[in-house]
């Protein structure tokens, strides 16, 4: 598949310890759910110390997931990502032999209607409704 997208829509994120029977420079695992793949398993990023990330490259399962790898101090990122950005995607690019994350475009300054910064009555136009005066 030269290019993949799905829809992350839930994660479950599993961290490792240290063993000598296991995988040593696995730190944690992101397991990423949707309504993309049969399986409900969209794709995984794996997440390790940053000198074992030399010998790891990001592929594409036999059944069409994604399987990335990040260094260790990604995970808060990727997770505060998740927990606070709707929609999700992960991809995957054949050309760039590269998983990756993102959202889709966003207003500038989003704000809740308590923000601090945006007083409750003050009224948000659409840029076509905003005088050119102003």
């Amino acid at each position: 598949m030269d290019y993949v997208v799905n829809r992350v829509d839930h994660y479950r994120v599993r961290h490792h310890g240290t063993s000598a029977y296991g995988p040593q420079d696995l730190k944690a695992w992101l397991s990423l759910y949707g309504s993309g793949h049969v399986t409900g398993v969209v794709g995984t990023i794996g997440f390790y110390r940053p000198e074992a990330l030399e010998s790891r490259q990001d592929w594409i399962d036999p059944l069409g997931r994604p399987q990335g790898h990040m260094p260790i101090e990604e995970l808060a990122a990727v997770l505060d990502m998740l927990r606070n950005e709707r929609p999700v995607y992960l991809h995957w690019s054949e050309a760039w032999r590269q998983t990756w994350l993102d959202t889709r475009a966003e207003p500038v300054r989003e704000a809740a209607v308590s923000d601090p910064a945006r007083p409750a009555d003050q009224t948000v136009l659409p840029f076509s409704a905003r005088s050119k005066d102003r």
